[in-house]
């Protein structure tokens, strides 16, 4: 007979499909085994993907409209056709099984489509179908991936529950290989990889699927895939049993681990063994095991040895074979440690090239400038301070949390270059209002303490926060560019806390160190010092006497102030608006009460400040940041986070000499800080000193060569330098660390657009905007447009720019040149009105600011205010007389107030300095000079140079 789920034959006798396990003769799939009793569990019923749409579904009001005369009536029929309350209509089944059915379904309430699971009504009286169904949400929803399947939630029609879950087109991957057949090398190994990533990350949660197949697999129309179906998934953390009979076997018989299959404890290896078998079915279009019933196959999953599969596709490349033998393996032992042990054997299908490029390339976060629990707030400013400048224009270079890297874009660093270590934020076992800042704290504490061993490197919590959390251990380390992970668990019991801390070398993937620890609250800062203490001896590392001396310092001794400082910091961590950095604050201000020698809590009301200054330009929080700071470097001059946040708000506030002493003394007490290089190194080119920036930043990357940031700001510096070609070299670093970075991107493009290769830049910058749409993209993409005269999409590009960012004042300006070369006159002016406003509340904060000068000299000359705008470029030009920018908006200035001999000695100046004259050839704004037979000799003499 044929199996009415795959199509396949099989003999007459046959009680279960041999190739994917569906009992024969039961009127309906049943994909799920359960051994010792009839075939009753669900079937994986996903049918055509489902998608990433947004948004928790509430359960379904009773509806109305529909009366039952009976119990079980609705859910032993169709819906399709019909409405399921008030808010689905139900437009067709994509599967079915034994406990339900899927449908896809439209939200009329949100205007798109859905994927509902209906569960049989006679099941929802049964404990363990409703457990289980619940267990599907439950531990989907725990997950957070791009490769898992988002669920929604669970809910209730008139008695009938179901699970609500997003939609896309496709089909599972059983219906993909029944149509293709077996796949290319290449689509494996993607498909794989997908598939690895995603089961790393439910490892990280504790989940473990023991269901997974084909059909539990969707598959987009771009290749991407969903795992689904956890309704047989389980928590390693569960105290469940399985949540089935005794003696019962959860899973489908032509995908279950020998393990499953003997009754033995299912774990996260089981998972592997169904990777390697679906590896197999993708590369040869055959299962490794056939028989006449599920028993039989179930026995050769235990006793037998799989064909090699290159005997049934000798085109198999050796690196899939090895792959697929090796999960395969009958003891767990045996097979990969984890998913993510195997996502690099798969990236072995790259050119060699290829391969060594990546070994060569990491990404590592940096050392903090200041201890850990302070670089939530200040990574944030120093990140802001990264500029890069399409003529005139600064932009903002943010890495957000959607933070994408490609896991195979970067490698782990080996220990024999060194102990880059990341920590990890501490997970939370009870009420997470209670324990989770005093979690958060002890990662903090321990990140301060590792911070100042100069054997150690350590990422800052900034970047360690935008890292997946979800992801796997693997994935984090590339992405961080560490080797060695440490993380953990806080529990509370009673009134004391219990501490699980782990160390892991994830470059040689095993645990280094584990410890448990207990004590209450009013303990932490013992806790600490103690855990501290025995990672260090498990890094093996000698701290000199200093080390310890610093180390073994209590930032304060007042155990209720440090309770309240590490409130402060939690508030600031979870959300940086104003009604959070108020809350912070508040909590900051109690703490310096509590203990008025306590230097952390007044760093911590300066952090916070300056955050608070750039949500509102309110020079009242420039002020108080600066006096905050100034109060802790008083109270404590030995702590270098102390110097790095008064450095910042030096430079932040233009007090560039003062910035530069403060980030030197920081640097004195934490020489391995590449925060704090990259502070000095802004301080440096604010203060006129390009040569001295530059090695500042060369520094930074000595420090941490795997960290984009590092190559961002080096790019930057080279760029304002009008040193093109080194800037893009710089650039292109941070696609190669980070493949899916926008921003890195957006810089590319941007030097293009600088150099007048506009055709080049447009397709960097459409990058940049698919993964990312940040205003800084939509801004240079509107530079270039206007540079092509194509000014009404210049015009479309700044104003989405300015909606996304109405505080940047060279994106209004930007809006403004639009408007003008469009013919927009009035609007011109009125959006120059606006940029002339935000400069001036730029000038309040930093009086000495020579780009913001600048900027308000082509404002006003663009309004017809030359005096004023003649007096801000001779003040701009004294404070920073090698900017090429200045000196190119200089000329422009000038051709503005018809000095056009002026201008001409005035672009002279910019070329020289390193400024394109093919730029200026291209600037609607200087075709007055083209009629003068200077101007054209200029840009001969200087086109060749550049």
């Amino acid at each position: 007979m044929n199996c009415p789920s795959c199509k396949t034959g099989n003999a007459e006798h046959a009680q279960h499909c041999v190739r994917c396990g569906t009992a024969l003769g039961a009127g309906e799939p049943a994909d799920t085994f359960m051994g010792g009793g009839p075939a009753s569990a669900e079937t994986s019923a996903a049918g055509p993907g489902i998608h990433t749409s947004a948004g928790v579904m509430s359960p379904i009001p009773t509806p109305a409209s529909r009366n039952r005369s009976s119990r079980g009536s609705q859910a032993d029929q169709t819906l399709v056709g019909t409405d399921f309350g008030t808010r689905y209509r139900v437009d067709s089944q994509l599967g079915q099984g034994g406990m339900g059915r899927v449908y896809k379904a439209y939200d009329k309430e949100l205007n798109r489509n859905v994927a509902i699971k209906v569960l049989r009504q006679e099941y929802t009286d049964e404990p363990e179908a409703m457990e289980r169904f619940k267990q599907e949400l439950l531990l989907a929803s725990k997950i957070s991936h791009k490769n898992i399947l988002r669920i929604h939630d669970l809910g209730d029609v008139d008695g009938v529950k179901f699970i609500s879950m997003a939609f896309v087109e496709g089909c599972d991957l059983h219906q993909l290989l029944q149509k293709e057949g077996r796949l290319s090398a290449d689509r494996i190994a993607a498909i794989g990889e997908q598939l690895c990533r995603a089961l790393e990350a439910a490892r990280v949660e504790g989940v473990v699927h023991r269901d997974l197949k084909p059909q539990n697999i969707l598959v987009d129309q771009t290749d991407q895939i969903y795992v689904s179906d956890f309704g047989l998934a389980k928590s390693f953390e569960s105290n469940a049993t399985g949540m089935t009979r005794t003696g019962a076997f959860l899973g489908t018989p032509q995908y279950m681990s020998p393990e499953q299959i003997e009754g033995k404890p299912a774990n996260h290896k089981s998972d592997l063994y169904a990777v390697g078998l679906i590896l197999y079915e993708m590369g040869t279009g055959a299962m490794p095991f056939k028989g006449d019933s599920a028993l039989e196959i179930m026995f050769q999953h235990v006793k037998q040895t799989p064909p090699n599969p290159k005997s049934l596709n000798p085109d198999l490349p050796e690196y899939l074979v090895a792959i697929i033998l090796k999960c395969m393996e009958k003891d767990p032992a045996q097979r990969y440690e984890t998913a993510g042990a195997i996502l690099a054997d798969l990236d072995a299908r790259h050119a060699p090239q290829q391969r060594e490029r990546a070994n060569t390339v990491n990404i590592s976060l940096p050392l903090p400038g200041k201890k850990g629990w302070m670089i939530g707030a200040i990574a944030a400013i120093a990140l802001i301070a990264i500029a890069l400048a399409i003529p005139g224009v600064r932009h903002l270079f943010w890495h957000t949390g959607t933070k994408t890297s490609s896991s195979t874009g970067n490698t782990i660093p080996s220990l024999a270059e060194g102990k880059f270590l990341a920590v990890m934020p501490f997970k939370v076992i009870g009420d997470q209002n209670t324990l989770g800042y005093i979690a958060d704290g002890l990662a903090e504490g321990l990140s301060s303490k590792l911070f100042q061993l100069k054997d150690v490197r350590l990422a800052s919590a900034a970047s360690v926060e935008k890292a997946g959390q979800k992801d796997s251990m693997e994935k984090i380390a590339r992405d961080l560019g560490v080797n060695l992970v440490v993380n953990g668990m806080v529990q509370s019991g009673g009134d004391k806390i219990r501490i699980i801390v782990n160390l892991e070398d994830v470059a040689g993937k095993r645990r280094l160190w584990s410890q448990d620890f207990s004590g209450v609250p009013a303990d932490l800062l013992t806790l600490e010092d103690q855990i501290y203490a025995g990672m260090v001896e498990a890094l093996k590392i000698k701290p000199s006497q200093e080390e310890m001396a610093r180390a073994g310092a209590h930032p304060t001794e007042k155990v209720d102030a440090y309770d309240l400082y590490l409130r402060g910091r939690n508030a600031m961590r979870s959300q940086q608006d104003v009604k959070a950095l108020k809350v912070a604050i508040d909590f900051f201000d109690q703490a310096k009460q509590n203990d008025p020698a306590f230097a952390l809590a007044y760093s911590g009301i300066a952090d916070a400040s300056m955050l608070m200054y750039h949500q509102n330009k309110d020079s009242f929080w420039s002020q108080k940041a600066l006096a905050a700071a100034q109060q802790a470097q008083a109270l404590n001059p030995n702590l270098p986070e102390v110097h790095f946040t008064l450095g910042n708000v030096y430079r932040m506030t233009g007090k560039n000499a003062e910035s530069i002493s403060e980030l030197k003394r920081a640097l004195q007490l934490a020489p391995n800080s590449d925060e704090a290089y990259r502070g000095l190194g802004s301080a440096y080119l604010a203060d006129g000193r390009p040569a001295e920036a530059i090695q500042a930043y060369q520094n930074a990357v000595k420090i941490n060569p795997y960290f984009w940031v590092n190559y961002n700001v080096i790019g930057q510096a080279y760029f304002q330098l009008g040193q093109y070609d080194k800037a893009l070299e710089a650039f292109k670093r941070i696609p190669e660390l980070e493949p899916d970075n926008a921003f890195g991107y957006v810089n590319i493009a941007s030097v293009y657009t600088q150099q007048g290769k506009y055709q080049e830049a447009l397709a960097p910058f459409q990058k940049a905007l698919e993964l990312h749409p940040h205003f800084t993209a939509y801004s240079n993409l509107g530079t270039t447009y206007f540079y092509l005269k194509r000014y009404p999409e210049s015009v479309t590009m700044f104003e989405k720019a300015v909606e996304m960012n109405p505080q940047e004042e060279v994106t209004m300006g930007n809006l403004g040149d639009a408007y003008r070369w469009s013919g927009q006159s009035a609007k011109a002016d009125a959006t120059y009105d606006k940029a002339i406003s935000l400069c001036y509340s730029e000038l309040r904060v930093n009086p000495r600011s020579a780009a913001t000068m600048g900027n308000l000299g082509n404002y006003y000359a663009k309004k017809k205010d030359m005096a004023k705008a003649q007096d801000f470029m001779k003040r701009a030009l004294a404070i920073d007389p090698n900017d090429v920018d200045i000196l190119y908006t200089n000329a422009l200035v000038q051709v503005l107030g018809n000095h056009l001999n002026e201008a001409i000695v005035a672009l002279r100046t910019a070329f020289q300095k390193g400024y394109p004259a093919a730029l200026c050839r291209n600037d609607p704004e200087f075709e007055s000079l083209h009629k003068l037979p200077e101007f054209e000799e200029l840009l001969k003499e200087f086109s060749k140079s550049n």
